[in-house]
């Protein structure tokens, strides 16, 4: 997708955001507000989370750290139902978090630093350790998402964003619970430009990146934009970037942003200018969507090799995975046959605030590759991601119960409702729904459900696709309700006219669900199309046309679809 026109589609999403962290800061953190404020409230039973911490040994850098933030009573307060789940770093780990930062004490930090430090560490509502245990992420006061896992070797211990360790959990505090850390978490406070430039060691990628217009998308954590109904909706900003450092520029022979240029150019077979080259050689490094170097590298099934869009136009670059590796650094190539690259383990996976920077080893020139496998997930989206509650959105487990969330207004979807509309009143016209256990085998345990109606009709862009012939497979849900489809008693089997590009010869008539072998819930995969040949290198429109009466009679009716899968024909 090209994140210029998304970026430049409205201006919704950042100031929404600020909006909402001025208002968890005013109906949360609002310490003239507080009942209690200048003087410590206790109950027979406990004291509020602040005033608990100075009533322990062990707390105290990080109750310092609460009154040089002006944050200790915003911590205390417990009118109008307020609680809190507070990770609060023991003594030693302040003093190596200190360490981490490069300062001795506290007081060389700035104070709204410091408050963001706080809001990291704190998350709306009180959560039980039972509760806790089961949650894969949370979402703290400063609007990141925390990641947890549980220490399966140690009791009542977990990990959260790959750095913090809780030792202790659950606390009571009056107004919510203490969960006690041995190692404190970075806040995020950087953007991918901010790692990049700030880095020391990037200065031609951060020149680059500058040059080619990506500095102010880069930099960019959220905005506010206007849907098709005139409504606000945030939109939040993920990147990946592939990461260049100037010591492996000049192991290319590159010095210099200048150098670089000539380089590019001295290897253009299209007459293309300077400045052209240069963005799109600068956007084959980012991808708009934030992935770890695992979900990148992962393999799917039987496949070894992953192909992903970049942000240049119809560039694509792929990533091999070895799974015989027993170096962390083999484990993935990009580009494996041609001027290939590998991530510099120590250096990748770093978060920000928008997004992961990972460091390669190679300069990465933009390459052509040959066809392999292409996974289309319908809902990879960060249009989607974006109205979807971060816990939920690609869970890395089947989920307890089934979460719904309409995200029709999502700008990767064109589409128009039957006239007759729709009788399921289950879903809306699109939602993005988690998968429970007994749909285990969907990727990324989610699928995008259509509910359109007779004659409904989505567009959709692909990723990249190399050109070539492809065999074209579709893998879709299949609930009991669904069944009805499966034998055709009611309409026609949820009939579907297929298209790419809006091309006869590209255009074909299916119905999936008919070939679901088995009245069972469960992911089902068939084939679209037997062979279809893209004669260039290109994104593509998708759509289909609803062409079954009973999706406008029947409250059964939905079509969810989990991915299309493109299978090269040699």
């Amino acid at each position: 997708m090209n994140i210029f026109r998304k970026y430049h589609q409205g201006i919704v999403g950042m100031a929404l955001a600020a909006m909402l962290l001025a208002a968890c800061d005013k109906d949360v953190f609002d310490i003239n507000t507080d009942p209690f404020k200048d003087e410590i409230y206790k109950t027979a039973l406990a004291s509020p989370i602040s005033t608990f911490l100075t009533e322990q040994e062990g707390y105290g850098e990080y109750v310092k750290m609460l009154r040089y933030a002006d944050m200790f009573n915003a911590l205390n307060q417990s009118s109008s139902g307020t609680s809190f789940t507070a990770f609060v770093p023991n003594d030693e780990a302040m003093h190596e978090f200190y360490h981490r930062r490069g300062v001795d004490s506290l007081q060389q930090l700035s104070k709204e630093y410091a408050r963001q430090f706080i809001l990291y560490h704190t998350v709306r509502d009180s959560i039980l350790p039972e509760s806790f245990v089961q949650k894969k992420s949370v979402q703290n006061l400063s609007g990141d998402v925390i990641s947890i896992k549980i220490d399966s070797v140690n009791a009542g211990q977990a990990i959260l964003n790959e750095e913090g360790h809780v030792v202790e959990m659950g606390l009571s505090a009056y107004n919510g619970k203490v969960y006690v850390l041995s190692k404190a978490m970075t806040p995020l406070v950087e953007t991918v430009f901010d790692r990049v430039a700030g880095s020391g060691q990037s200065q031609i990628m951060a020149e680059a990146l500058r040059a080619a217009g990506w500095e102010k998308p880069l930099s960019t954590v959220m905005d506010t934009t206007l849907n098709q109904d005139r409504q606000k909706v945030v939109n939040h900003y993920y990147f990946t970037l592939l990461n260049v450092t100037d010591a492996t520029f000049a192991k290319a022979g590159i010095q210099s942003l200048d150098q670089l240029r000539t380089q590019l150019k001295n290897a253009d077979k299209e007459g293309l200018s300077e400045d052209s080259l240069l963005r799109k050689y600068v956007g084959y490094h980012i991808l708009t969507n934030q992935y770890r170097t695992d979900e990148l590298g992962a393999a799917q099934g039987s496949d070894v090799t992953r192909i992903w869009s970049s942000s240049a136009r119809n560039q694509v670059f792929t990533v091999t995975y070895d799974s015989l590796a027993t170096q962390e650094a083999e484990r993935y190539v990009l580009n494996a046959s041609g001027v290939s690259a590998k991530f510099v383990p120590a250096s990748s996976n770093v978060l920000s605030k928008n997004g992961y920077v990972h460091e390669i080893d190679g300069w990465l020139p933009v390459w052509e590759p040959e066809q392999a496998p292409v996974l289309w997930d319908f809902a990879d989206y960060s249009e989607i991601k974006n109205l979807v509650d971060a816990e939920y959105y690609q869970p890395a487990e089947p989920t307890a119960s089934e979460q719904r969330f309409r995200v029709a207004s999502a700008s990767c979807f064109d589409f128009e409702m039957g006239e007759a509309g729709s009788k399921n009143r289950n879903y809306s016209d699109i939602d993005y729904v988690t998968c429970r256990s007994n749909l285990k085998n969907a990727n990324n345990y989610d699928r995008i459900v259509f509910n359109l109606g007779y004659m409904g009709k989505v567009t959709m862009p692909t990723p990249t696709i190399v050109r070539g012939k492809y065999k074209v497979e579709l893998t879709i849900v299949f609930m009991t309700g669904n069944n009805f489809m499966r034998q055709q008693s009611d309409g026609n089997g949820g009939m579907l006219k297929m298209s790419f590009d809006d091309k006869d010869e590209y255009t074909t008539f299916s119905a999936p669900y008919t070939k679901v072998p088995s009245a069972l819930p469960g992911v089902y995969t068939s084939t679209i199309y037997e062979e279809i040949e893209f004669p260039e290198t290109a994104s593509h429109q998708f759509s289909f046309i609803i062409l079954d009466p009973a999706a406008s009679t029947n409250s059964n009716f939905s079509l969810q679809f989990d991915y299309m899968r493109f299978i090269p024909i040699e």
